[in-house]
């Protein structure tokens, strides 16, 4: 276990799999990401893990070869080339898959919000489709009913994971969808219904970003990376005699939770692909950055998100007179190419 600080935040990273499973402010104990799954069949998912090579199940060929259900690199042992009291460099190749992602973790001083850059390598001689999707895994106590969920989507639809190549109707529009005749809010996890939902966000908007906020524990966790990088959010609940034990906010590069075969037949969901392809021999990065904040507990939900002169600003929903402000240095945001 790899343990990283700076005066504002503790994060710690598994090495097995490579999953963040403690993200909590300095001077509280409250971890969002402190889920967990022990399940026989499939790796340990823990917390924040990847989902890399693949979003979802293999196919029936695969699965006969040895592939899990979102891919190798939870089951793999990480090497950590580089370690400091708040970044490393850590790497993992995929024994079947044969690519290889390097992943830069900073935690910048005097800020509660860790950089992250991720390299993917492809080893084989040959291109290739792939995936990879940040499972950001919310749990109690930080996630109950009165969660709130915020992002800048614009549109998605429900995963209805049968298979088919019509999955994309109807429309959905965040926050509200109506479903068997009833409105479901879906900032809130009080509905089992959509059990995995998909969205895309706006072509125009540079960054894509999502906010999970729990007013009466005063404290919010968010994300914010190029839309160029993941052009896709996935939303997973998960209920208990109505009760939320889990949700994921799942950003990557698909919207659909399928085996390669049906992806690569469906190719594109409201013109976005599903998938990525890496060349022989070829190298692409992916970027984002995590945060935490202490809000007010008459706090609405979060509005916008914004890079501007290295602060990362967030706007409250309704509210003009309280910003969160976060400061980030040039050459942080430079090496993470965040910025323009």
């Amino acid at each position: 276990m790899i343990l990283l600080e700076n005066d504002k935040i503790s994060l710690k990273i598994a090495l097995i799999g490579g999953a963040y499973t403690d993200f909590h402010l300095k001077g509280g104990l409250l971890n969002p990401i402190n889920w967990s799954l022990e399940d026989e069949t499939n790796p340990p998912f823990r917390g924040h893990f990847l989902c890399f090579d693949r979003w979802g199940p293999p196919s029936e060929g695969e699965r006969r070869e040895g592939f899990h259900h979102h891919g190798e690199v939870n089951s793999q042992h990480w090497q950590l080339s580089d370690l400091s009291g708040s970044s490393c460099v850590m790497r993992c190749s995929l024994p079947m898959g044969k690519l290889e992602l390097t992943r830069q973790v900073t935690l910048p001083s005097g800020e509660p919000l860790f950089v992250v850059s991720e390299k993917i390598r492809n080893l084989n001689s040959y291109g290739r489709m792939f995936n990879i999707v940040q499972h950001v895994t919310l749990a109690p106590p930080f996630l109950d009913k009165g969660t709130l969920i915020d992002n800048n989507t614009e549109k998605g639809f429900e995963d209805k994971e049968d298979g088919s190549l019509h999955q994309e109707k109807p429309v959905l529009h965040w926050p509200e969808a109506i479903h068997n005749g009833k409105r479901v809010n879906l900032r809130q996890i009080e509905d089992p219904w959509p059990r995995v939902s998909s969205f895309v966000y706006n072509r125009r908007e540079k960054y894509g970003w999502v906010t999970a906020l729990n007013p009466h524990l005063e404290l919010m966790v968010g994300y914010l990376w190029r839309t160029g990088d993941y052009p896709w959010i996935n939303f997973w609940r998960s209920m208990k005699n109505c009760v939320p034990t889990a949700f994921g906010m799942e950003f990557g590069t698909t919207g659909l939770h399928e085996p390669f075969p049906v992806v690569a037949r469906k190719g594109k969901i409201f013109n976005r692909n599903l998938y990525d392809f890496i060349d022989a021999g070829e190298t692409v990065e992916k970027r984002f950055i995590a945060f935490l904040a202490t809000i007010p507990n008459d706090y609405k939900g979060v509005e916008t998100i914004r890079l501007e002169n290295s602060a990362l600003i967030i706007g409250e929903r309704g509210r003009s007179d309280r910003q969160i402000r976060f400061r980030l240095s040039e050459n942080c945001l430079n090496a993470g190419q965040l910025m323009p």
